[in-house]
């Protein structure tokens, strides 16, 4: 994965989400592991689908790292300035990647023996432009598709997980009660603990006007983490 700009008060991130938006980060010192992978479903009259956008080279790089890579059949074919793969599992389903110059997107089919020509026609009712800021695909006209459900994911190495959505895909899941405020807006704590009362998962959950985002601690008593909850600030334009 391409190495992630260090991120400082002053010096926000901004990339661009495969919907078109921006996503600018603010105000944490300690740097992400690389860069943003999103989720996004496009949705029509026959149903949705889902992509994984994610830097070049994920979809690979991941199962070669976990010694998976034996279990696919790999195949290959060129499409609209990049590389079109299909990696197979018997047993699973194959997942379908176009690889660009900086991004990839890819979706998942059941069964193998999937012929490219099933993901480049669906590829082919998105514009898609991808460049070192962001992969966007956006619906082309005519083709009867909306974009919905984004969520960006990054993490902090050892110290956290950062997830961001669109404030209006999260309504129903902000708490009554009145958040602390930080940075990043209205903030809740979440504690999940074991039979015994200890605390097995610590995450935080931060509102404001453009963002949902949860904050998962790799450790809960890291006190980093609590750093990073209290001077982070996600927003989406």
């Amino acid at each position: 994965m391409c190495p992630s700009p260090l991120l400082v008060k002053g010096n926000p991130m901004q990339v661009r989400a495969p919907n078109g938006q921006r996503l600018t980060v603010d105000g944490n010192s300690q740097p992400f592991i690389g860069g943003w992978a999103y989720l996004i479903w496009a949705h029509g009259p026959t149903g949705g689908i889902r992509f994984q956008v994610v830097p070049a080279g994920s979809n690979e790089l991941l199962p070669k790292q976990m010694g998976d890579w034996s279990r696919y059949t790999v195949r290959e074919a060129q499409w609209n300035g990049g590389r079109m793969v299909s990696l197979e599992d018997p047993e699973i389903g194959t997942n379908m990647v176009w690889v660009g110059p900086h991004h990839e997107i890819a979706t998942f089919f059941t069964g193998t023996g999937v012929p490219f020509e099933a993901f480049m026609d669906i590829l082919a009712k998105f514009d898609i432009q991808d460049t070192p800021e962001g992969l966007t695909m956006l619906p082309r006209a005519g083709a009867g598709l909306t974009l919905g459900n984004l969520l960006a994911v990054n993490t902090i190495d050892q110290v956290c997980n950062v997830q961001v959505k669109p404030i209006a895909e999260a309504l129903e899941a902000i708490p009554p009660s009145t958040g602390k405020k930080v940075p990043g807006g209205s903030m809740w704590r979440v504690d999940e603990r074991d039979a015994t009362g200890i605390v097995q998962t610590r995450s935080a959950f931060m509102v404001n006007d453009s963002t949902a985002t949860t904050v998962v601690a790799a450790r809960p008593d890291d006190a980093r983490f609590i750093n990073v909850v209290e001077s982070i600030s996600c927003r989406l334009s």
